[in-house]
């Protein structure tokens, strides 16, 4: 049997967002539910963050904080 995705009410969506955008990439994804994809995000920002000294990470950081901000555009979606 297909285990059913339980669906995220709009408020948690928001806290989400918020926190993937302001706080940190990937802490809003676990909270709406997307684990695996927000433990990814999250260990790849803190790995960018060191390596930004050699300036190598930056892109990292970015590209992270991007595909947090899509992730919880994604969960207010499925809150709907």
């Amino acid at each position: 049997m297909a285990e059913e995705k339980k669906k995220p009410s709009q408020g948690i969506a928001i806290a989400a967002l918020l926190l993937n955008i302001l706080v940190l990439p990937g802490l809003g994804s676990l909270i709406g539910g997307r684990t695996t994809e927000g433990v990814i995000q999250l260990v790849l920002f803190i790995i960018g963050i060191p390596l930004c000294l050699v300036l190598i990470g930056i892109p990292l950081v970015i590209a992270m904080w991007i595909w947090a901000l899509v992730t919880g555009i994604q969960i207010i979606k499925e809150a709907e």
